[in-house]
């Protein structure tokens, strides 16, 4: 075939084959290239997702730790002033008791023994 072509003609065929596998090499390079730095991408995003899911995460249950802190914190304030106010109750009623087995008197004023069931 190169004997119908003259010389020059034949460079120029091989000039443009070696130029077209040249550029398809590098359209080749290219796309790996491009498909390369998209998985890098893909990656980064993933990673950086996966680090903000993982903090979000973190402060929800650092935020549900101290709800629930706080809500054990008011369950025992709340059953303290019950007992306190069961106390207060039973101390009430014990005076009431005292008070009124004390004696009545006329004389205007409190006794000296109602005086000492007063509370300091």
């Amino acid at each position: 075939m190169m004997e119908l072509l003259s010389k020059p003609a034949a460079r120029l065929i091989g000039a443009a084959i070696l130029v077209i596998a040249v550029l398809l090499a590098a359209w080749l390079a290219l796309h790996e290239i491009r498909g390369m730095i998209a998985d890098a991408v893909q990656l980064s995003v993933s990673e950086r997702d996966s680090y903000w899911t993982a903090k979000i995460e973190k402060a929800n249950a650092d935020t549900n730790k101290r709800a629930a802190d706080q809500a054990a914190a008011v369950v025992k304030i709340q059953a303290d002033m019950a007992d306190k106010s069961r106390a207060d109750q039973t101390e009430l009623a014990a005076l009431k008791v005292k008070n009124a087995e004390l004696p009545h008197r006329n004389n205007c004023g409190l006794s000296g023994e109602r005086v000492g069931l007063l509370p300091n």
